[in-house]
């Protein structure tokens, strides 16, 4: 089978003996079904594709003993020496970049006893000795350039690496000659020699600098205030001596740029219960935050540490909890926006010198505005003090601090800790304090929970006690709605108001792992609610008894959500991102029950879905509308291909599983129809029925019968309408699919077939309705706008215009490019110009993205135009790239120097018109050249020959232009990557200089700066390579040279001897 079987075994034979196969391969897609290591290792195969030994691709350097990595896909030429040693049976697999010599260490080594794998026929064996390959769902070609064998024990002969065919080009470029090959191989290493001895050099002095290195970014300027420098905080720690300095060790769960922006916030936080955070510093991988010194260290120590510095007695405790509850009702309702702490605990209580507790460690804290909806996040903190609603709603809000200050209350008043082993259980299973303050309660002994170093030291209050102990219990509600605000706490503590009664109201983690208060029958868990008069309010937009609901969005939803999955601040549900080989899934809270009398009930289900990717009719698998057992476990699921459903085992009888799959990759294994396809699985993800993706239009009556039938592409980028409809007393089920400006469902569904699902589900368990989706290895968005359902009848319908906007248009833009905004063009109509940047348009591809043609129409491009009856009527051709900002510069130096030199006639730059920025990308738009590039004349023998003159003029041109951008322009532009390629011909064949991507600007009369050695080989000069400074001579005149040798080096010396000597000076060092 083709794709990850490589061409030699399939999923039957694939570990069986019989296959007799020995294979080293070279993969780079990650499995995690064959026991990958990595998307980027060689591995020894025997019989399997699950190698008996691996290594990650590389080398180790002769010289150093170092090892080097190596990317098998960077398109470069390998060589790869694979030796059996009989006597031994000992595989070694080592390998190079292509003209180094075999290293004396091999990248692997393992025991194959190949006489056991090859058949033997008498005293013979006959085997086939060569390549095998095949290609998945990406675009790639595999190629051997050479190859040389040797049996009986002699080394196999050497390859001539100077004959070996060149590779073909990766783009439009013609195949590089020999002399090409050789310079390809010969100048990496004679720079990279260079190099090492200049970095040698200096090794002493970068290393010095490197101990008080920091981390600076252009997205940091407006935070500069609340920054250290590293060299003084080093200085102020003695070179954070653990000997002498070290006060303790904690955890971080942020993301850097995400929580660097809120230290500008927080550090204008002001309360006396608080410990003030002063400021930050930052370095590669590591993050130092500044804060007030606490002398008396954490309340932690005093409570659980018998060796503490003293005892603290009840006045001191009350007075640190009041403290507390003071901080955290300030962080809630009475600074500027909402602040959730998310690690309340002892041991991020602090107290000063007076014994007064402040509030400290804000690495996992949040901030939104006050009346907008927390935000979705990966569930963070301490296990004890985690709210339960923390695992279905990932929402961060003042009820999950209130509910771990009652954890805190509790700790403080009882010196335990929220959970601990329970020493006399022969399991040492789990106890939580709660539980125990709870029996208390209710045998009224409640005060006798308390630590017993309260009653040693004496002077307490067993009033006060009670009523902490009480609020602890109150705010440790299982249910986000039976908590208390701080303010109420605050007045519970003050005595203003008086603490419910418990007794009834309240119930322990003990009794709801016990209730199962998730998997229960609906009736009985509304029953077990109303008997303690606790009122369950029902999910957004549900009914009544939890039979239909209707989701305009998933903004005020309490999704049970899992992995990937998150819901946007607008309200869009996200199952995945560009995380790799991940799962995610989103499900409805309530219950529902599809199975009664032995018979499965009808249901309805409509849903608004769409694939975002950022490639052009390529993205990774797809997404499911599921019905599940509330018992599924989908920890064992796996991502790719399973959806984040199933795994290789597919389901069960005891946990079904029906699916509706939107795929947008065909995979042989599960016998897909192809890559573009709905299909109904149950209990596998091999469909009992599946269809191309499309509709029957009944506005189309030519073909008859229902309609025609209309190709649907479900990577389009575009949202799309799914029904999904169970008729109980007919047993079918229909799943009919419409782009969303087809209003009503058409008549005729998608894909139908019969089934009875009361086969397939158990009566009376409760289920689960939801989403599910799962990442392979492109970059994919798998999304849901809106849903309904319903049992028993039709899902009410959707209001499209409720529903979130996709993310498709969306742009970045920031203090910074203000200055620039005249530059910039909308992200809309540069996709709408290149026709959504189809690949028809892809003019060709270069070291910083790809290039499109497209086709602006200046009336939206343009609201400056001082005539808007003339630019309604203009049209303009244009060149587009696409660069990924992920690579090579940042974005605010791309945002500024791509003010590109708009020159005068006659130099000759091809113009940069404006910008568009988004995140992870720039879209630069020039003017659009008819006639391409210069290299493709010179080098592409398809092309008409360019005789002397337009040569000629082409030198001169470029020079005008280096000349302009050199000494004419506002500032020194430095090009850096002057070559062929980058001279674009417009239509009368006027050479223009292009793509600005490497350039470098600085001010008249000060020296450039040093930067990364960037450009193209063969066109770079010694003193960029030596010393990284790019300058005028050093540079761009190289670069010149070298471009006037190759115009001209098809004509004889009589015609261009002038010329040649004019190339040769500059070249010079």
């Amino acid at each position: 089978m083709p794709g990850e079987f490589l061409g030699l075994l399939n999923g039957s034979d694939d570990g069986n003996r019989s296959t007799h196969v020995f294979a080293v391969e070279f993969d780079t897609l990650f499995d995690a079904d064959l026991g990958d290591m990595n998307s980027n290792h060689v591995g020894v195969d025997v019989d399997s594709l699950v190698s008996i030994a691996a290594e990650s691709a590389g080398y180790y350097d002769d010289a150093t003993g170092v090892f080097r990595n190596l990317t098998l896909i960077s398109r470069k030429a390998m060589q790869v020496w694979v030796d059996y040693d009989a006597g031994a049976t000992l595989v070694t697999v080592t390998m190079a970049p292509l003209g180094l010599p075999r290293p004396k260490k091999p990248l692997l080594q393992t025991t194959v006893d190949l006489s056991d794998v090859i058949v033997k026929q008498g005293a013979t064996a006959s085997v086939y000795v060569g390549f095998s390959s095949a290609t998945g769902m990406l675009f790639s070609r595999h190629f051997v350039l050479g190859w040389s064998l040797s049996l009986h024990g002699g080394p196999a002969p050497e390859l001539n690496i100077l004959e070996l065919p060149a590779l073909p080009p990766a783009g439009p470029t013609k195949a590089r000659s020999s002399k090409q090959v050789t310079e390809m191989i010969v100048i990496p290493i004679a720079s990279a020699t260079l190099i090492l001895v200049v970095g040698v050099a200096i090794y002493a002095m970068a290393r010095r600098r490197s101990k008080y290195a920091e981390l600076r970014e252009e997205w940091e300027m407006p935070f500069g205030a609340h920054r250290f420098s590293y060299r003084d905080l080093f200085r102020a720690t003695r070179g954070f001596s653990d000997e002498h300095n070290l006060l303790g060790a904690g955890g971080f769960g942020r993301g850097t740029m995400e929580f660097v922006a809120e230290v500008a916030s927080l550090g204008r936080l002001r309360h006396r219960n608080l410990v003030q955070l002063l400021g930050y510093c930052r370095r590669r991988g590591e993050l130092l935050l500044v804060y007030d010194y606490m002398p008396n260290g954490s309340l932690d120590r005093y409570l659980h540490e018998y060796d503490a510095r003293g005892t603290l007695d009840w006045p001191q405790r009350l007075h640190i909890i009041r403290g507390v509850a003071s901080a955290l009702l300030y962080l809630h309702e009475d600074w500027e926006q909402v602040v959730v702490h998310r690690d309340v605990k002892a041991s991020n209580v602090l107290l000063d010198g007076e014994m007064n507790g402040r509030l400290g460690d804000f690495g996992l804290a949040r901030l939104y505005d006050h009346g907008a909806d927390a935000y979705t996040t990966h569930v963070m903190g301490t296990t004890g003090y985690l709210a339960p609603e923390l695992g279905h709603t990932g929402k961060a809000t003042p009820a999950a601090d209130v509910f771990a200050f009652g954890a805190f209350l509790l700790e403080v008043t009882c010196g335990r800790r929220p959970v601990e082993q329970d020493e006399h259980q022969h399991n040492y299973s789990s106890v939580m304090l709660v539980d125990r303050v709870m029996e208390h309660l209710r045998d009224g002994s409640i005060v006798n929970a308390v630590d017993s170093k309260i009653i040693q030291a004496g002077g307490y209050n067993p009033e006060e006690i009670s009523l902490v102990l009480k609020l602890g219990l109150l705010c440790s509600h299982p249910l986000p709605s039976g908590r208390p605000t701080m303010r109420q706490v605050m007045q519970y503590l003050d005595g203003n108001i008086i603490l419910p009664d418990l007794s009834q109201a309240y119930f322990s983690f003990t009794e709801i792992e016990s209730l199962s208060i998730f998997r229960v029958h609906d009736e009985l868990t509304k029953k077990y609610f109303k008997s303690r008069k606790i009122v369950v309010s029902s999910a957004t937009g549900a009914d009544d008894d939890g039979q239909q609901f209707v989701y305009q969005g998933f903004a005020s939803a309490n999704l049970s959500l899992d992995g990937l999955a998150v819901v946007t601040p607008d309200g869009l549900l996200a199952l995945t991102n560009a995380t790799d080989q991940a799962k995610g899934h989103a499900f409805h809270p309530g219950h529902l029950h599809f199975v009664t009398n032995k018979k499965a009930r009808s249901f309805s289900s409509c849903f608004v879905f769409a694939i975002l990717s950022p490639y052009d009719g390529l993205s990774d698998y797809g997404l499911a509308f599921v019905v599940a057992p509330a018992t599924t476990n989908f920890s064992t699921a796996k991502a790719g291909q399973y959806l984040g459903l199933l795994n290789a085992t597919n389901g069960t009888a005891r946990d079904p599983v029906l699916a509706v799959e939107l795929n947008t990759i065909i995979n042989p294994e599960f016998r897909d129809i192809n890559g573009n396809h709905v299909g109904i699985d149950l209990n596998s993800l091999v469909s009992a029925k599946a269809e191309p993706a499309g509709y029957y239009d009944d506005d189309d009556t030519a073909a008859g019968g229902g309609g025609a039938f209309k190709n649907l592409t479900l990577n389009s980028h575009e949202p799309m309408l799914v029904w999904v409809e169970y008729d109980g007393e007919a047993t079918q089920l229909n799943v009919t699919l419409a782009p969303v400006n087809v209003r009503q469902k058409p008549r005729r569904p998608l894909v139908s077939m019969d089934v009875e699902l009361s086969n397939f589900f158990v009566e009376d368990d409760p289920m689960y309705v939801g989403f599910s989706s799962g990442t392979g290895v492109i970059p994919t968005r798998h999304c849901v706008l809106g849903c309904s359902f319903s049992m028993d009848g039709p899902a009410p319908p959707l209001d499209l215009s409720k529903l979130p906007v996709l993310p498709r248009y969306a742009e970045l833009r920031e203090d910074w490019e203000d200055e620039f905004g005249p530059h910039r063009f909308s992200y809309k109509d540069l996709f709408h110009a290149t026709d959504g940047f189809k690949d028809r348009n892809l003019l060709g591809v270069g070291g910083f993205g790809r290039v499109y043609k497209g086709v602006l129409h200046l009336h939206q491009a343009s609201s400056s135009s001082s005539n808007n009856l003339l630019a309604a009527a203009q049209q303009q051709v244009v060149a587009l790239k696409r660069v990924s900002l992920a690579r090579g510069k940042g974005v605010c130096r791309r945002g500024g120097e791509h003010r590109s030199p708009s020159p005068p006639q006659p130099y000759a730059v091809t113009r940069l018109l404006q910008a568009c920025r988004r995140k992870d990308e720039l879209l630069l738009v020039y003017d659009y050249m008819e006639n391409g590039s210069l290299d493709k004349y010179l080098h592409d023998g398809r092309m008409p020959t360019l005789p002397w003159h337009d040569r000629y003029r082409v030198i001169k041109g470029v020079a005008a232009s280096l000349l302009y951008l050199h000494e004419d322009w506002e500032q020194v532009v430095i090009h850096r990557d002057v070559k062929p390629s980058n001279v674009l011909l417009d239509g009368e064949m006027n050479a223009r200089l292009g793509d600005f991507g490497l350039a470098r600007l600085y001010d008249r009369g000060i020296d450039p700066q040093t930067t990364h050695v960037v450009g193209t080989i063969g066109g770079g000069s010694e003193t960029a390579c030596g010393g990284g400074v790019s300058n005028r001579r050093g540079n761009s005149c190289t670069k010149t040279g070298i471009d006037v040798h190759t115009p001209i080096a098809q004509f004889e010396a009589k015609h261009a001897k002038r010329h040649a000597l004019l190339g040769f000076w500059p070249s010079s060092p």
